[in-house]
């Protein structure tokens, strides 16, 4: 009830609502009605907001999420299984083009940028034909010339001689300017039509036709300098053909006749120069050429067009937030990577880097030089080890990226000095003359943020666009190529380079920065978009928009999550076709890697006589050959039998970095002595020099390291050498396993992060001043993302592997697709405790694996020990995994876990025909029509022109009648007349003067019971369906589309079953439903043996449609797949 002051009032006895734990603030007071009830007034959202204890688990995959809510005790222990569910997605892939991986936005784009290009192309011809009328230009459509080739005639001879005749002269012209604005060639977008009025050399295109030319007919018309293109082809043409030749090329055909005589691109400059020529030769004044001329050659331009879209700064909401290619974002990321790296000094304290130390970091990072500058050559730099220097690999303050392995440098400047070699050097010249605003706008033109055309007046763009003109095409083609950073940055260019200031010139960090600048509070941070705000990748959106609705139906059900824990593989952030190329890689790398395998495996068998061949084994094989049969350490001889494998760099605290480069085979003396220390320090002790040990001679071994080419590239090989070069020099031992080893890197999960974070913990990140920090506290949602790895460690630490219930077996199937809501599950109860001490225990198992149990060293199995710190925590995680399995497994039972799938009911699913274009069967009226051949015709007004025609029979269709008249939308034809049939049997409808296929856009399928009646009133009834095409419902695309009815002369009910389409118009069918691809079907299954069998393994009736809606019922009962 509502209340008059506008609250919102549920009744109730005595007592106040249920007050959530998350709402620690007073109730209101209680109101009473003059009917005696008693009301507590509560917001609208409390009014769904149920207090329940949660927390949310999402597994991100490639074509699927997982997602579960799990309620817990104040102990955080499982007490019920919320929901559960499986989300099957597409991925966005277009269903036509799935062998490609092509999604619907790439294929829609194509064709809206097609029918953009075709609306245009239509109205510059039409203000055209506007503008000729205007100068007193007949209009002359190509229909009415009938001559071969005449338009190339005509603009040859405008170009040769000036004709007398006025009339004919203007037709002449119009003529060919229709025909050049039809074929104007190309022309980079850099350039303005203006540009094209003054003289411009003729292209290295023209000299190919040109050369073409001579070769069809080497008379003084093709030699001649000042030959037009219409000249030169018509020269080729007075040559002689045996049949029409082809002028222009067949595009994506490889026959022998697809070549043309023109070139496969011809260019604007080189028409234009034809076109100021006819209009010399034919002495036509400036003021009605030129505006004939620009309207020949208009185009607009795409550059610009999502300037008005731009996000505004947070900090400094009057500006525009400045681009990622900017010098000035890549300039303030510098300074805020540098701001958030650690020293750690003798003293054993990590510092910041001192103002001089920062700068001269800067300095070295901002330098335009295309050589790369790693951590260690800066640290050297500084006069420190590389060992001293802490903070790669963490998040920066702002969240936006993490410190990665590589420093950053100014990555525009980069790509233009790398630029290819034709625009290289005169680019670069410019770039050192000019000054930084001259640089920012030489970035945002090459960005295509701004359209050139509408700055020239700017002064800002004045040097650029000065340089871009001086340009030909070829180098403009190159200049457009120069690939620099996409996006925007959340500051505008003036913020960022307020803080990147701050930072380099005092001791603040951006958090210090942002406060002394901008006034802001210690939590506070940028804003981040909405959840489910679309990338633009279809697969990535596809995951925002699953994510966000789970999310969002949670929050109004149960209130805001304790936790959102989000787990991911790599390629589950990538689009399907990239998912599909890393994987095919890998597996060829894989192949590869295998057969080299295969050969170490049969080398052991047959020289150390082994039947069972170990990973271990093959590592140490590939490390003994490798390093040539010699100790790393020592340069000793080793062999298989007598050398030992050794971490060059030991871990502080659990486990060992178990990587390729960090392993060496060495002789038992070596890697006792060594024991666990790195070796750059035992290299330096007097035991290992007595035993002939050095740095210098170690490095020498590496440099000599054998590679099988069929296991490593040569790139691999350099790469692989200097990781163990670093190995050997570093001092120190590597970081112990922290939040670093568990959570996921990739963009887009911390992307998503902190889209979630943002959207249950903003209050807390703006200025705000009306919450504590106690409140604060107990409202926060904690957001953390892991690995992929985590959760599969997870399954089998806690038994979840052998004891979950899925069909058919008791470990994870990808057959069982609701194994993505249990591995969401998996992650909801998952906390960085647990996580670290999982992949702790990973460490262990896999350095036990290849180097076996070290003396006194316990397995894996047992880790983490009594006594050691997270001991209690992680068994009592354990509990709680087998309180969730049973809730799990008492869900999969009872078929309580969904496996969704979205379905398409739009009108718009796919292409709406094929791409290819069939030529029409062209048939006199006044002949004789089979009936089927009336069936194709090729309107639906053809079809019920003729099927209306008193002489129509169903049976033999049309006879011969030389007197036949029809009217078909307004236009009368005549017995010679001819009339557009299909050529094929397939449905199809008519495109651009052809037909096209368009089997595969059947929106849906209708189900029919039919019945035909015999002479004694019995009725035999069948079933059918027809099947429906979106062509027959984009005039019903606002009503119901699967009862909207179908005309006779519809596509669906000319190509449907003929005893199902004569059965609906007797009125002798039931419309039973309809079936689209993605319908699941319940069906009783007649008993048997079989069926008890899959009854038992699959425990499941139910079928899934997948495919297209091809052929009849029967047919499509076939089709059905199972599935559980």
């Amino acid at each position: 009830l509502t209340g008059h002051s506008g609250h919102t009032f549920w009744p109730t006895s005595s007592s106040p609502p249920i007050q959530l734990e998350q709402e620690k603030r007073p109730l209101p007071q209680r109101n009473t009605s003059q009917n005696g009830h008693t009301f507590w007034p509560i917001t609208r959202e409390r009014c769904f907001m149920r207090g329940k204890r949660y927390r949310i688990g999402i597994d991100v995959g490639l074509n699927s999420v997982g997602l579960a809510a799990v309620e817990v005790s104040d102990e955080n222990s499982p007490v019920r299984l919320l929901n559960a569910q499986s989300v099957i997605h597409d991925g966005g892939v277009d269903p036509q083009k799935n062998k490609e991986a092509i999604t619907r936005k790439n294929m829609s784009g194509v064709a809206r940028r097609t029918r953009r290009m075709r609306r245009r192309k239509r109205e510059r011809l039409h203000k055209l034909d506007m503008l000729l009328g205007k100068f007193g230009y007949p209009v002359i459509e190509p229909e009415s010339l009938d001559k071969p080739f005449e338009e190339w005639h005509v603009r040859a001879e405008l170009a040769t001689r000036y004709i007398e005749d006025d009339e004919l002269r203007r037709e002449s012209i119009s003529i060919a300017l229709r025909h050049m604005a039809r074929h104007r060639g190309w022309r980079n977008p850099y350039r303005q039509v203006d540009s094209l009025i003054s003289d411009n050399p003729y292209s290295k295109q023209y000299g190919e036709l040109k050369e073409k030319a001579k070769a069809y007919n080497d008379d003084a018309t093709a030699a001649e300098e000042e030959s037009t293109p219409a000249q030169l082809v018509v020269a080729m043409l007075d040559a002689g053909y045996a049949e029409a030749p082809r002028l222009r090329w067949r595009t994506g055909s490889k026959k022998p006749d697809a070549e043309g005589y023109l070139p496969v691109r011809l260019m604007q400059e080189d028409n234009a120069n034809e076109l100021k020529q006819i209009f010399r030769v034919q002495r036509v004044p400036a003021d009605e050429w030129k505006p004939l001329f620009r309207s020949v050659f208009y185009a607009v331009s795409p550059k610009g067009s999502a300037e008005q879209r731009v996000g505004q700064d947070p900090l400094a909401p009057e500006q525009a937030r400045a681009l990622k290619a900017s010098l000035a974002f890549q300039e303030y990321r510098i300074a805020n990577v540098i701001t958030n790296l650690r020293i750690k000094d003798a003293s054993a304290e990590l510092r910041k880097l001192t103002v001089d130390e920062k700068q001269s970091i800067y300095d070295q990072l901002v330098s335009p030089s295309s050589e790369d500058i790693t951590w260690s050559d800066l640290c050297d730099f500084l006069g420190f080890k590389r060992s001293q220097l802490k903070g790669v690999g963490s998040l920066t303050e702002d969240g936006e990226e993490r410190i990665s392995s590589r420093p950053p440098r100014l990555t525009s400047v980069q790509r233009i000095y790398e630029s290819d070699n034709k625009i290289r050097k005169p680019l670069v010249a410019w770039w050192k003359s000019a000054s930084d605003n001259e640089h920012e706008a030489m970035i945002r033109l090459l960005s295509n943020t701004v359209d050139i055309d509408k700055v020239r007046e700017d002064v800002a763009y004045a040097s650029a666009i000065e340089f871009i003109d001086g340009l030909d095409d070829d180098a403009l083609t190159k200049l457009d190529s120069v690939d620099l950073p996409s996006g925007r940055a959340a500051y505008s260019v003036e913020t960022l380079q307020k803080l990147t200031r701050q930072m380099l010139t005092t001791d603040d960090d951006l958090h210090e920065a942002r406060k002394t600048l901008f006034n802001v509070t210690d939590s506070w941070r940028p804003p981040a978009d909405p959840i489910g705000e679309p990338l633009g990748n279809p697969s990535v959106d596809r995951v925002l928009k699953n994510v966000n609705r789970y999310l969002m139906n949670c929050q109004q059900r149960w209130g805001n999550p304790v936790s959102v824990n989000i787990e991911h593989v790599r390629s589950s952030f990538s689009s399907v076709a990239f998912a599909r190329k890393d994987k095919r890689e890998y597996e060829k790398n894989n192949e590869k890697r295998s057969i080299f395998r295969s050969s170490l495996s049969e080398q052991l068998r047959a020289d150390e006589q082994m039947e069972k061949v170990r990973e271990s084994d093959l590592r140490r094989l590939e490390a003994i050959q490798r390093q040539n049969g010699q100790c790393l350490y020592c340069g000793r001889t080793i062999t298989f039998r007598t050398c030992e494998m050794d971490h060059i760099v030991p871990r502080k605290g659990v486990g060992s970095t178990n990587t390729r480069t960090n392993f060496a085979a060495v002789c038992a003396e070596c890697n006792r002595m060594k024991s666990n220390t790195p070796f750059a320090i035992w290299a330096r002790s007097e035991d290992a020099q007595t035993r002939g040990v050095s740095l210098a001679e170690a490095k020498k071994r590496v440099t000599m390291f054998t590679f099988n080419p069929k296991s490593y590239a040569p790139r691999e090989v350099k790469a692989f050498k200097q990781a163990v070069i670093a190995r050997l020099q570093q001092t120190e031992d590597d970081a112990a396993i922290d939040n670093r080893s568990i959570e996921s890197v990739a963009w887009m999960a911390d992307e998503l992060h902190r889209r979630i974070d943002w959207y249950f913990n903003a209050k807390q990140y703006v200025n705000s001043a009306s919450i504590d920090d106690a409140e604060a506290e107990t409202m926060k949602t904690t957001v953390s993302v892991f690995q992929g790895r985590v959760t599969a460690s997870a399954r089998r630490a806690a038994g979840i592997e052998g004891k979950i219930h899925f069909i058919g077996q008791q470990s994870k199937t990808r057959l069982d697709r609701r194994h993505h809501a249990v591995d969401a599950s998996v992650i909801a109860m998952m906390n960085t405790a647990a996580a670290q001490t999982l992949m702790e225990r990973e460490s262990l198992r896999e350095s036990q694996r290849l180097i076996g149990l070290m003396p006194g060293e316990r397995s894996w199995k047992e880790y983490p020990y009594e006594g050691t710190s997270r001991y209690e925590s992680f068994h009592l995680w354990l509990d709680n995994m087998d309180v969730l399995l049973e809730l799990l497994n008492d869900a999969l039972d009872n078929d309580r876990i969904a496996v969704m799938q979205s379905q398409r009911y739009v009108l718009g699913n796919s292409i709406a025909h094929d791409a290819t274009i069939h030529p029409l069967e062209k048939v006199p009226l006044g002949s004789a029509m089979s009936a089927d051949l009336i069936r194709r015709a090729s309107t639906p007004a053809l079809w019920c022109a003729l099927t209306r025609l008193p002489d129509y029979d169903e049976k033999e269709g049309l006879p011969e009648d030389s007197h036949r008249e029809i009217r078909v939308h307004d236009t009368r034809y005549s017995a010679d007349d001819e009339m557009g049939f299909f050529a094929s049997q397939a449905a199809q409808i008519a495109v651009q003067e052809g037909s096209a296929d368009i089997g595969s856009a059947i929106h849906h399928a209708r189900v029919y019971r039919c019945w035909k009646t015999n002479a004694k009133g019995v009725r035999k009834y069948f079933y059918g369906m027809i099947r429906v095409f979106q062509t027959d419902l984009l005039r019903a695309c606002h009503d119901d589309l699967f009862t909207v009815p179908l005309p006779p002369q519809s596509i669906s009910m000319r190509y449907g079953e003929p005893r199902v389409v004569q059965a609906l118009q007797s009125g002798n069918a039931q419309y039973l439903g309809s079936l689209v691809v993605g319908d699941e079907i319940e069906m009783d299954f007649p008993v048997s043996m079989l069926m008890v069998r899959l009854a038992s393994i699959y425990n499941s009736s139910r079928s899934l449609v997948e495919g297209t809606l091809h052929g009849n019922i029967g047919l499509l009962m076939d089709s059905l797949t199972r599935r559980s």
